[in-house]
Formats: C-alpha cells, sequence, structure tokens
C-alpha cells in the first residue's frame, strides 16, 4: 500500500526531484509559499518552497524505495533509525488544503495596541516603538518610535515590523 513519506532533496532541487517523481508516474507534494519580501528598497513577491529541501513522496515502501532513493535530485528518504515513517494521510491533506495551484500565500502577522515592535528592514532598520493601529490598506502601520530624548509617531510598512 502507498504511503507519503519526506523526501530530503538536495539543495534547491526540490522541483528538479518532484518533476522526475511526476514523469515516473509518482504522487508528489512540493508545497510552495508566496512570500512579500524586502529587497533593494521595495517590496516584492517572490515564491519560494514551503519545506526548503524537502518534498512529499507517496510511494510503497518496498516496491519503490530503491526507484525513491536513487531518483535525480533527492539526497535522502527521511528516516529515523534507518526506519522510514509514513505520515498521516490528513496531515498531508491539511497542506493540500492551504495550497492555490501549488502555492500558500502567508497572511501578515496581526499586531495590538501597545505591542513592542522593532523594524527589521528599511531605513530605519533596528530601531523599537509601539506598535499604534493599523491603516487603510491593511498593509501600513502606525507606530510610535522610542528614541533618547523623543518620541516620533510614523506610519511604516506592516512588512518591516516584527514583535520583540
Amino acid at each position: 500500500m502507498k504511503k507519503w513519506f519526506v523526501v530530503n532533496t538536495k539543495p534547491k532541487n526540490e522541483d528538479r526531484a518532484a518533476n522526475n517523481f511526476l514523469s515516473g508516474g509518482i504522487e508528489v507534494l512540493a508545497p510552495k509559499l508566496r512570500l512579500r519580501k524586502y529587497k533593494d528598497g521595495r517590496f516584492i513577491y517572490v515564491i519560494e518552497p514551503m519545506f526548503p529541501s524537502y518534498i512529499f513522496v507517496k510511494f510503497h515502501p518496498v516496491d519503490d524505495y530503491i526507484l525513491v532513493k536513487y531518483t535525480r535530485g533527492v539526497k535522502t528518504i527521511v528516516n529515523f533509525g534507518g526506519k522510514i515513517v509514513p505520515l498521516h494521510d490528513e496531515f498531508i491533506e491539511y497542506i493540500k488544503d492551504k495550497l492555490e495551484d501549488g502555492v500558500a500565500t502567508i497572511q501578515p502577522k496581526g499586531f495590538k495596541k501597545g505591542e513592542k515592535i522593532v523594524i527589521k528592514d528599511g531605513p530605519f532598520k533596528g530601531l523599537s516603538g509601539i506598535f499604534e493601529k493599523e491603516l487603510d490598506g491593511k498593509e501600513r502601520v502606525a507606530i510610535l518610535l522610542d528614541g533618547i530624548n523623543f518620541s516620533a509617531k510614523m506610519e511604516i510598512d506592516k512588512g518591516l515590523i516584527v514583535s520583540v
């Protein structure tokens, strides 16, 4: 009986291994994430593997073991003490339910009024403050910056702050 297992791929070979499995008629799940990242002074959307260097493969642990282990792009089948352990189908279904065309989108974390924050990127990187409120569009927020002799209210992109 075929079951889902975790396969460790060579670095940046998730798609290569997944395509090799698919062309061989083996079911595979290589979930991706759509992330909003700050790069070169602006935000861009990127699609990256949800689990870098890992994919999920459905195969028979005896009949297909050698085929899976030696597929191009595969480093190893994840094992514990030399024994491969199947995943619960519910886990795979949970991940599939979160995907749209194989990609999941992460919603930015919500902040509470009065929560301490730190700016993680951009020209104000490293400054701390207090979260005040979300602004129209849900991508901008108002924060109160802490300074040595001052406090300043500023509007900043939500993706640039993290909780402390």
